[in-house]
């Protein structure tokens, strides 16, 4: 990962770390609000949270299709289930608002 090219997904993988650190952050806030008993709250999270998780998601995966020795595979499917958890999380929350 010696090259930086510019681009849209995340180029480091400090980056691509923090994003599956505020990925995982994003998931506990989420299991708290629901906690807490604020719905719409935690709703709002995981619709965020996973529109986060599948941008870091594509980052990692694309690092690790140029560069299979810096980015290891407790990275890529580490944040991929983080990333499942919360979409799968948003979709119900949506299903279950708009009554589907």
């Amino acid at each position: 990962m010696k090259d930086k090219k510019k681009g849209l997904l995340l180029q480091t993988k400090k980056q691509m770390n923090n994003g599956a650190v505020a990925t995982g952050l994003g998931f506990v806030l989420y299991m708290v609000l629901l906690v807490l008993g604020q719905e719409l709250a935690a709703d709002l999270v995981a619709i965020a949270f996973g529109v986060v998780g599948i941008y870091v998601s594509l980052s990692v995966m694309e690092a690790r299709s140029r560069d299979k020795e810096e980015i290891s595979y407790n990275l890529l499917w580490g944040q991929l289930a983080l990333t499942v958890f919360l979409v799968a999380c948003a979709v119900l929350a949506i299903r279950q608002r708009l009554g589907l």
